[in-house]
C-alpha cells in the first residue's frame, strides 16, 4: 500500500489526534489516583504523629509495649526516641532497633524542634515508607521524638496496577481507533480515488466519463463539479470541432474567390473593362469579407480571454444612436426600407464605452436591414431606473423558435445559404453578446418566424458597477 496515499495520511492524522487526547488524559488519571492515595496517607500519618507527640510528653522505656500495640493496630511503624536519639520502642525496621541511635540528620531535625516528612527505604527489606517525624516538647524543652513510618509499597503496587490498566486501555483504544480510522479513511478516500481515476480518464480524452454522486456534502459537490467539467469539456471539444470546420470553410470561400479571380486578371481572361471592374469588385468584396472575419475572430478571442480593453467615459447615447443609424441608412434606402428611431426623453450621460455600444448597435441594425426584405426597422431608447434600454425591431424573416437559444453562438446561422449571401460571418451576434456582458448589461431576443425580430438591450448608467441591475 502506498504510504503517501490519502488513506495513510488521513489515518495517521486521526491516530495522532487520538494520541494527543489519550496520553494526556491517561497521565492526568494516573496523577489524580496518585494524588488521592498520597494525600490520604500523608493526612493519616501526620494526624497520628501529632496525636502521639502530644500524648508522649516524657518518653521512657515503660511506653514500649503501648507503642508496639499501637503499631499493630494502626499498621504503622512507630518509633519512640528519647532526648539523646536512642530508640525506646521496638519495630521491624532494620535501622531502628531498640537501643540504637537514629540517623544523626533525623536527630538534629528533631532537636531543632522541627517536624519533617520524607521517604525512607529499608536497606534490608527494600520496603519503601513515608516517614513523619515530630519532636516531643515539654514547656519548650526537647524531650524526645516520634517517628511514624507508613509503608507505601501497597500504594505503589496499586498505582502501578492503575498505570498498567490505563496503558492497556490506551493501547486498546489505539487499536480500536486504528480500525475506526482505517474504516473512515477508506470510506472518505474511496470517492476521492474514484474521482482521481475519472479525472485521469477525462484527461486522456474520455469525456463521457461520469462520477457517481453518493452524497450531498462537499465530496458530492466535488463529484458534481467533475461531471460538469466533463460536460463542459465535451461541449468545448464538439464546439471546437465545429469552430474549426466553420472557420476553415469561411476562410476557404473568400480565399478561393480571391485566388480564382486574381488568376483571371493575371491571365487577362476578361473581355472588356466592365468585366475587369466586375472581377476587381469581387476581389475587393471578398477581401473585405476576409478582413472582417479575421477582425471578428480576433475581437471574439480577446473577449473570451478577458483581454479586451474598455475605454470607459461619459458618453451621449443619442449621438451614438444617430451615428449608428447613419451608417446603415444607405443600405436601408437601397432596399426601400423605412429606418427610424425614437428617443422617448432626454437621456443622461452615462459611464460606458461609446465605441463598443456603437459597434453593438451597428451590428444589430445591419443584421435587421440585411434580413428584412420589406417593411421597416425601428429603434427606440428610454431610461428605466438606473438602466438605459434600447429596442431594435424589424419586420424581417424572423428566427424560428427552436433556433433562438443558439443565435449568440459562434458561427451559428439560422439560414446558412442566405446568411452567406448576405455576407455575414456568423460571429456578429457572438461579439454583441460578449460586449454586452463586458458592459455589465443584458440582451434579450424575441422573434416570430417569417414575421419579425426584436432585440432588447439593457445597459447600466455606470458599467463599473457589478450587478447594478439586480440591486434596483
Amino acid at each position: 500500500m502506498n504510504v503517501k496515499s490519502i488513506v495513510w495520511k488521513l489515518g495517521l492524522t486521526i491516530m495522532i489526534l487520538f494520541l494527543i487526547v489519550l496520553l494526556p488524559f491517561g497521565f492526568s488519571i494516573y496523577r489524580i489516583f496518585s494524588g488521592v492515595y498520597s494525600t490520604q496517607v500523608h493526612e493519616n500519618v501526620n494526624e497520628l504523629s501529632i496525636n502521639l507527640s502530644k500524648t508522649s510528653m516524657d518518653p521512657n522505656r515503660n511506653q514500649e509495649n503501648s507503642y508496639e500495640y499501637l503499631s499493630t493496630i494502626t499498621d504503622k511503624d512507630i518509633v519512640l526516641v528519647d532526648k539523646n536519639g536512642k530508640v525506646l520502642s521496638t519495630n521491624h525496621l532494620s535501622q531502628f532497633k531498640k537501643g540504637a541511635s537514629i540517623p544523626r540528620d533525623l536527630y538534629l531535625r528533631l532537636r531543632e524542634s522541627k517536624h519533617f516528612e520524607r521517604g525512607y527505604t529499608d536497606p534490608k527489606t527494600k520496603e519503601y515508607f513515608f516517614t513523619v517525624g515530630r519532636p516531643i516538647l515539654e514547656n519548650g524543652t526537647f524531650k524526645g521524638g516520634i517517628l511514624v513510618f507508613a509503608s507505601i509499597d501497597d500504594i505503589h503496587r496499586s498505582l502501578h496496577n492503575v498505570r498498567n490498566w490505563i496503558l492497556i486501555a490506551i493501547i486498546g483504544s489505539i487499536f480500536l481507533a486504528l480500525g475506526f480510522t482505517l474504516f473512515v479513511s477508506k470510506k472518505l478516500s474511496n470517492p476521492l480515488i474514484k474521482m482521481e481515476k475519472a479525472t485521469r480518464a477525462i484527461a486522456r480524452g474520455n469525456l463521457e466519463t461520469k462520477v457517481n454522486i453518493t452524497s450531498k456534502d462537499e465530496v458530492g459537490s466535488l463529484a458534481q463539479a467533475i461531471n460538469d467539467l466533463s460536460i463542459e469539456l465535451n461541449n468545448y471539444r464538439r464546439n471546437r470541432s465545429e469552430f474549426l470546420a466553420n472557420i476553415s470553410h469561411e476562410l476557404r470561400t473568400p480565399t478561393s474567390y480571391l485566388k480564382g479571380y486574381a488568376q483571371l486578371l493575371k491571365k487577362h481572361q476578361y473581355k472588356n473593362k466592365e468585366e475587369l471592374e466586375s472581377y476587381s469588385g469581387i476581389i475587393e468584396s471578398e477581401a473585405e469579407r476576409l478582413a472582417k472575419l479575421i477582425q471578428d475572430l480576433f475581437e471574439l478571442s480577446k473577449m473570451e480571454e478577458g483581454r479586451l480593453e474598455l475605454y470607459l467615459q461619459h458618453v451621449d447615447l443619442e449621438e451614438i444612436i444617430e451615428q449608428s443609424v447613419k451608417k446603415v441608412m444607405l443600405k436601408a434606402k437601397e432596399k426601400n426600407l423605412d429606418l427610424s428611431y425614437n428617443i422617448e426623453a432626454e437621456l443622461p450621460l452615462f459611464f460606458s464605452d461609446g465605441s463598443r455600444i456603437e459597434q453593438v448597435l451597428f451590428n444589430l441594425l445591419e443584421n435587421a436591414v440585411n434580413y428584412t426584405e420589406k417593411g421597416s426597422v425601428y429603434l427606440s431608447a428610454w431610461l428605466e431606473k438606473d438602466h438605459v434600454c434600447i429596442l431594435i425591431q424589424d419586420t424581417g424573416i424572423g428566427i424560428p423558435e427552436d433556433e433562438l437559444p443558439f443565435i449568440f453562438d459562434r458561427f451559428h446561422r439560422v439560414e446558412k445559404s442566405r446568411s452567406r449571401k448576405m455576407g455575414g460571418t456568423g460571429l456578429g451576434l457572438s461579439i454583441v453578446s460578449e460586449i454586452i456582458k463586458l458592459l455589465k448589461g443584458s440582451i434579450e431576443v424575441q422573434s416570430k418566424s417569417e414575421n419579425s425580430t426584436s432585440f432588447l438591450i439593457s445597459l447600466p448608467l455606470d458599467s463599473t458597477i457589478e450587478g447594478s441591475k439586480d440591486e434596483t
